[in-house]
């Protein structure tokens, strides 16, 4: 097969023909129709990963089944499938035991097996989630990290009926969480520095795009304040600054990568009673849900489609911020 291979940290990455993968028990085969890419591509080309060098990346894979290893019951040769970043838990401990294999501190994954920037992937079959019929896989692929991402953070957040979602950053992560928020029936705003992003955040089902050039939680407080922050940003100023604009007992979820978050406003935490929580992937269901929406026509990845080929490019372009909002690598 033929497959992207990060042989060197911040270098390109290099095209070579490797053996075709065999399917062992618990596992399938994946043909690669396309694979998302997204700033944690770029932290693995940084060396920001534990990755053990050679290694396919790639983390947002979609294809179809070409091979069943033995033991797979739940799915088909020539399912149409899409491959999650954690794809099973060690099996044995209490949280694997209890049914969130998420929380396992032994979870295997595409740093494990190889990722999806290949013709072929092998992939447990536990990590792999059927793609709704009519979906197609450039879409279906965002789903996989951006979407579910989104899609679990904010419903870390609990958010109840009447809330107000305040999304901070419009980009591949913030784009996705303004229509799910919205899909949901929840009101929507977003913070942005850029006239052009708050209106294109209407056209994505925000009820309002708040433009800032100061004090991020002050505008938000001028705004009328929400009750759920999804904070998308990497900058960790941003999302300190922002705390200020959450309600009594508001929830700020962080789900991009940043640097030290360092929190002044205590009196905010303190005296409105807000919290503070992480997300990535968390459970399951919230992959199904997005691929749902996203079937139904609810929600709508904005995406640019180069072939596997210029990946290099594509990471350049990533690792600069001039996607807009979603790359996607097909194959010819």
């Amino acid at each position: 097969m033929r497959a992207a291979v990060v042989t060197q940290l911040n270098s390109p990455w290099e095209f070579q023909d490797l053996p075709d993968p065999v399917a062992g028990p618990g596992q399938v085969v994946v043909r690669i129709h396309a694979c998302g890419m997204c700033f944690s591509d770029v932290l693995v080309h940084r060396g920001h990963w534990p990755v053990q060098l050679p290694i396919v990346p790639g983390h947002e894979p979609v294809g179809e089944v070409v091979e069943l290893g033995p033991g797979v019951t739940t799915l088909r040769v020539g399912d149409r499938v899409g491959v999650s970043w954690m794809q099973r838990g060690e099996g044995r401990c209490v949280h694997c035991q209890s049914g969130r294999p998420v929380r396992c501190e032994h979870t295997q994954t595409w740093m494990d097996l190889g990722g999806g920037y290949a013709d072929l992937m092998p992939a447990w079959e536990s990590g792999c989630t059927l793609l709704p019929d009519g979906l197609s896989y450039s879409d279906a692929a965002v789903a996989f990290c951006a979407g579910f991402t989104s899609m679990s953070g904010l419903r870390n957040a609990d958010p109840r009926p009447g809330e107000r979602v305040c999304v901070l950053g419009v980009g591949g992560l913030g784009h996705m969480a303004v229509q799910l928020a919205a899909a949901i029936g929840l009101e929507t705003v977003v913070l942005t520095t850029s006239p052009d992003k708050a209106d294109y955040a209407k056209e994505l089902g925000a009820t309002e795009g708040i433009v800032v050039d100061g004090d991020r939680g002050a505008a938000l407080t001028a705004a009328g304040g929400a009750d759920i922050i999804l904070a998308t940003t990497t900058s960790a100023d941003q999302v300190a600054q922002v705390l200020s604009g959450l309600r009594y007992g508001g929830r700020l979820v962080t789900m991009g990568v940043t640097g030290p978050l360092r929190i002044e406003d205590m009196m905010t935490l303190l005296f409105k009673q807000c919290s503070i929580k992480g997300s990535t992937h968390n459970n399951r269901s919230d992959l199904v849900e997005v691929l749902d929406l996203m079937a139904r026509g609810k929600v709508t990845p904005r995406v640019e489609r180069y072939p596997m080929g210029e990946i290099n490019e594509v990471l350049k372009r990533v690792e600069a911020g001039q996607v807009r909002y979603r790359a996607v690598l097909e194959h010819d």
